[in-house]
């Protein structure tokens, strides 16, 4: 992008991260934060608005979940390179997000000068993922349910999935609503219909179906 200033939106619910992002990224000359969101909804409307060059984004977010704006912006076609930054270091949420439409990935104990690294990379039209993480990502892709669950699981939603891997996981609707920050009856619905779509009609059978196609570990 030659010397143009990169334009950047930090999208995470811990004010404590975004200010100290805000900081990092202030000290270098051609990175410019635009604004910030605290919530999953918040940062597909501010990248609408905005357009930023660069969004920042963690995953675990309030109202609308990480996957669910990536999607979201792909669905869109918005110009704004996305990268997640996030604590989450799993094989298949990594190949998710990738799928998904993110263009890098970084855990966010990365060094600092991964991360502007990161940025001028995407900014610049290419992508971004650290040497430790290459092998996750073979991993994830791999990962694949197949036969007549991989054509269930495509039914699901992408928060419906999310719903369904910790389900499988044999955790409760308060279990579920906290790791997700939703309300216990939006977890319900999703039970519900997660169920529906699935065609199954009990908890122990999500979890065995989860187990069988390799969602969650046994």
């Amino acid at each position: 992008m030659d010397n143009a200033e990169i334009t950047v939106l930090i999208a995470d619910d811990h004010g404590i991260l975004r200010e100290g992002l805000m900081g990092l990224l202030g000290e270098y000359d051609d990175l410019q934060v635009v604004d910030q969101a605290v919530t999953g909804v918040q940062a597909v409307e501010k990248v609408r608005a905005l357009k930023p060059d660069v969004l920042l984004l963690d995953l675990i977010m309030p109202q609308m979940g990480g996957v669910e704006v990536l999607e979201a912006l792909s669905a869109e076609q918005l110009p704004t390179k996305v990268i997640v930054l996030t604590g989450a270091d799993d094989d298949e949420l990594l190949a998710r997000c990738i799928q998904s439409g993110a263009m890098g990935y970084l855990l966010k104990d990365a060094a600092s000068n991964q991360l502007v690294d990161a940025i001028r990379a995407v900014a610049s039209g290419g992508c971004w993922l650290p040497p430790g993480l290459t092998e996750k990502l073979f991993r994830g892709m791999a990962k694949k349910p197949l036969g007549d669950d991989a054509a269930k699981l495509s039914l699901l939603t992408a928060r419906e999935l999310e719903v369904f891997k910790l389900l499988g996981e044999a955790k409760s609707n308060i279990q579920i609503a906290d790791e997700l920050f939703i309300s216990e009856h939006t977890v319900k619905v999703h039970v519900g219909r997660i169920l529906e779509k699935l065609g199954i009609g009990s908890r122990s059978e999500a979890v065995k179906f989860a187990i069988r196609s390799g969602l969650v570990k046994a």
